[in-house]
């Protein structure tokens, strides 16, 4: 008996005869990509060498800041109030303003700019002390009647209304005073000018209070017929007489 065999029956072991075949694998090998990489610079290397005007390649331009990983670009300084010269002229301009009108105040109260800013904070007493001096004969009248009512001038230079009608101011204008007498009926006065005013009787209503405005082409009263309203005009308290009515009853001056 061989040793192979004996050795074999020592370590109590089957032995067999074993033939491996390997077979080759049908993959094709892929491609290395570093030898494509390789490959493809080479290939544009020798494009470049036999074509020279390759080689000029438009230059690109970038404006780029590298403020280094977590860096943050830094703010620039803010400029503080007085370091702005326009700012500081415009807080002198403010400033010589104000000590402008502290002067004209203290020494000229009439002055152009106190009626500017008193018009500006307070309308209503710049819109007063504007006084109208006209005088009555500058002024163009209307009628104090509706439209077909007869109106009569007397001999001492008042218009009197007999029948039922509403009451029209001559012109426009501000009510003075109104007065209720025993007999019910209303007198109202009504100012136009600084020297013209007017004087309305025997109103059996007035429609507006003193102080309100009145204007020629709104009723200030009305006459119920009963008893005769008359209308008398003054200039500086004196009553005019030199005026008549034509036949729309509207006021003509007899200048």
């Amino acid at each position: 008996m061989s040793e192979t065999i004996d050795y074999a029956e020592m370590l109590e072991i089957p032995v067999s005869t074993l033939n491996v075949t390997k077979k080759k694998s049908r993959k094709k090998r892929e491609t290395d990509l570093k030898e494509q990489a390789v490959a493809a610079v080479n290939e544009r290397a020798e494009e470049r060498a036999q074509d020279p005007s390759a080689n000029e390649e438009p230059a690109a331009e970038a404006n780029v800041v590298d403020y280094g990983a977590g860096a943050l670009p830094e703010e620039p300084p803010r400029k503080k109030f007085l370091d702005s010269r326009l700012l500081v002229a415009e807080f002198a301009a403010v400033l010589g303003l104000v000590a402008l009108i502290l002067l004209t105040n203290v020494f000229w109260a009439d002055s152009a700019i106190n009626t500017f800013f008193a018009g500006i904070l307070n309308p209503q007493t710049a819109a007063a002390d504007t006084v109208d001096e006209r005088t009555y004969a500058e002024l163009t009248l209307g009628s104090v009647v509706s439209d077909g009512v007869e109106c009569t001038v007397s001999d001492a230079g008042v218009l009197q209304i007999a029948a039922e009608s509403s009451i029209y101011p001559p012109c426009d204008g501000t009510v003075l005073s109104v007065a209720q007498g025993e007999d019910g009926l209303y007198v109202m006065e009504v100012e136009h000018t600084a020297s013209f005013t007017t004087v309305f009787a025997g109103l059996r209503h007035a429609y507006f209070a003193a102080g309100e405005k009145v204007f020629s082409t709104i009723p200030l009263g009305y006459g119920d017929g009963a008893s005769a309203v008359t209308v008398t005009l003054y200039d500086a308290g004196s009553v005019i007489h030199s005026y008549s009515v034509d036949e729309n009853n509207d006021i003509v001056w007899d200048l």
